[in-house]
């Protein structure tokens, strides 16, 4: 495999959107704290809670050069890249409000999505649909947090 020809305005263009995003659901996410889930916070301060959000950013600059590498993201995939774009967004909204099954459907929903979308840009140029497993693999904890958000409370009430 060899690396793949990156657009440098391309990249930056898709860069910009990608830790927009990131830092969105970072800001989003800072006050989420669900029902039973006090003991998953971390203080802002703390190194674990920057290290996560260093990660949450490089899953998204990941993001935006796979769909910068060659001539993966065409037209054809502006669809299927805003809703990769907009679903986590709406996933923080949907935990914010504490609507954890939407949430959970919404979470599927995204990973099809992107299982799609990586199938697609792998096909094209293979390190183009390599760099979106990092973001899969977030989509995958999402479905699973949402499942826990939705079925540990109402378990507790039962």
């Amino acid at each position: 495999m060899t690396e793949p020809n990156v657009q440098r305005g391309t990249l930056w263009f898709w860069m910009a959107i990608s830790l927009g995003v990131a830092l969105l659901i970072v800001a989003l996410g800072v006050g989420l704290e669900p029902v039973g889930a006090a003991i998953l916070r971390a203080p802002l301060s703390s190194p674990a809670a920057g290290a996560l959000g260093f990660g949450l950013l490089m899953v998204w600059a990941a993001y935006a050069y796979g769909l910068s590498a060659g001539r993966a993201a065409g037209s054809q995939e502006m669809g299927v890249v805003i809703l990769n774009l907009g679903l986590p967004v709406a996933l923080i909204l949907l935990w914010r409000a504490e609507l954890n099954a939407l949430a959970f459907f919404v979470a599927i929903g995204w990973s099809l999505t992107l299982a799609g979308m990586g199938v697609r840009l792998f096909r094209r140029e293979p390190l183009a649909g390599l760099m979106l497993l990092p973001l899969m693999g977030v989509s995958l904890t999402a479905i699973l947090l949402s499942l826990t958000l939705w079925v540990v409370p109402a378990a507790q009430t039962a």
